[in-house]
């Protein structure tokens, strides 16, 4: 039932999001509501459902890392104040790298969620629209024990997100 419940999930996020190509192992995904494209690792991790939330999450096989991308409106949400808003939530506890220009921003660091020994990683990027009026993200987080194994990953996600249409 469960393999049947995953398969259907796959099946509905690959007909609502339209799929422009695909490679060994990843999938170009394009956000219907923003414009914004990004490769999916679909051999190491499945799309999850996640409730009142915009764009695609996936969770890898053995649920220690999971990546989100998602766009939203950004009118009257200049990039200092989105900045500050993800780097102040709950669960951040150390901003270890911060770069940005004009219409972008990156912030990676850790956190320790209760009942686990190990830090948690998180490396987020966030591409603004031309005219500024959205934005794209994406954030990958994992164990930090599982940073070799997630290095390279990162870099195809920089090398292929692109920013919100408009």
């Amino acid at each position: 039932m469960r393999l049947w419940c995953q398969a259907l999930t796959v099946a509905t996020l690959l007909s609502a999001q339209p799929v422009l190509a695909q490679t060994e192992g990843w999938q170009t995904y394009r956000d219907p509501d923003f414009g914004f494209s990004a490769m999916l690792p679909t051999e190491q991790f499945a799309p999850i459902a996640v409730p009142e939330t915009q764009g695609v999450t996936l969770r890898s096989a053995d649920g220690e890392a999971q990546i989100n991308f998602h766009g939203g409106p950004a009118q009257d949400m200049g990039r200092d104040m989105l900045e500050e808003r993800l780097s102040s939530g709950d669960q951040i506890r150390t901003i270890t790298y911060r770069a940005g220009g004009d219409s972008w921003f990156v912030l990676s660091g850790y956190y320790k969620p209760e009942g686990i020994d190990e830090p948690v990683i998180f490396y987020t990027k966030v591409l603004f629209s031309l005219t500024h009026d959205s934005f794209s993200a994406f954030e990958i987080s994992f164990p930090q024990s599982d940073k070799p194994r997630y290095e390279d990953m990162v870099e195809i996600f920089e090398d292929n997100f692109t920013r919100p249409a408009g």
